[in-house]
């Protein structure tokens, strides 16, 4: 599958590709997160697992455990991060602390990478073991968060021997190790990215009775402040300007 990305990004960079691969292919890798699908990072993941294994690597996924108070504290935590805001009690913590420590028995420590994806898994460190690196992979902007959410998770962040953001911007000058960026990115393969039938495109313009002739840039997405729904008006303001 992977050579069909070479149209893309061209035959020296799937080249590169592979001399890394071979360079790390002895090194147990394990990406740890919260679904196994639905949202951005099981989308990544799914995608992207396979195609380290067929790079040679030895890499598995895991996804954590938790109850539906556990799940409410990290949707809590998530929009506290990103919002600089939040209603978090005590028990919150608490509630975090004890679902990390009951994911033990499912997601072993004995990689010698392990990718721990955004604040939901993030306490794992805590029970890290041996010489293995731990990375936290973070996908949500932490540049203005709900301090005392952020004040809890960093005591487990500083533990890490990096993190990976995705934007400049979210780098945090309060965590002392090493921060990286990869920006965001599409995968020009998936289903999302696939040509849309015409007789699809005509359909939904007729269903809210839209012009056929004119430009159409849409944004799929919730009504979430982290998706920046007014940004899309303006947006569409500074493109009003120039095309009727």
């Amino acid at each position: 599958m992977i050579e069909k990305y070479e149209k893309f990004i061209g035959e020296h960079e799937l080249d590169a590709i592979f001399r890394i691969a071979e360079k790390i292919k002895d090194l147990s890798i394990l990406h740890v997160n919260s679904t196994k699908a639905g949202g951005g990072v099981a989308e990544i993941l799914n995608r992207m697992v396979p195609l380290m294994k067929e790079l040679g690597l030895n890499v598995d996924w895991k996804v954590i455990k938790g109850d539906s108070d556990f799940f409410n504290v990290t949707k809590s935590f998530h929009n506290a991060l990103q919002n600089g805001v939040g209603n978090i009690t005590e028990d919150y913590f608490k509630i975090y602390d004890k679902w990390q420590e009951a994911n033990l028995s499912e997601v072993p420590m004995d990689y010698d990478i392990m990718f721990i994806h955004d604040p939901q898994p993030a306490g794992l460190v805590r029970f890290k073991k041996g010489n293995s690196k731990w990375i936290w992979r973070c996908h949500i902007d932490i540049s203005n968060p709900y301090q005392p959410v952020w004040n809890f998770l960093k005591k487990y962040i500083s533990q890490y021997d990096s993190a990976i953001i995705s934007v400049p911007s979210f780098g945090r000058d309060d965590l002392e190790i090493p921060q990286f960026i990869i920006p965001p990115s599409i995968d020009p393969l998936s289903i999302k990215n696939r040509p849309i039938p015409d007789t699809t495109i005509l359909r939904i313009l007729h269903k809210f009775d839209l012009s056929e002739e004119k430009p159409l840039v849409t944004q799929v997405s919730r009504f979430d402040y982290a998706k920046d729904p007014l940004g899309v008006i303006q947006a569409y303001k500074m493109a009003k300007r120039h095309v009727d």
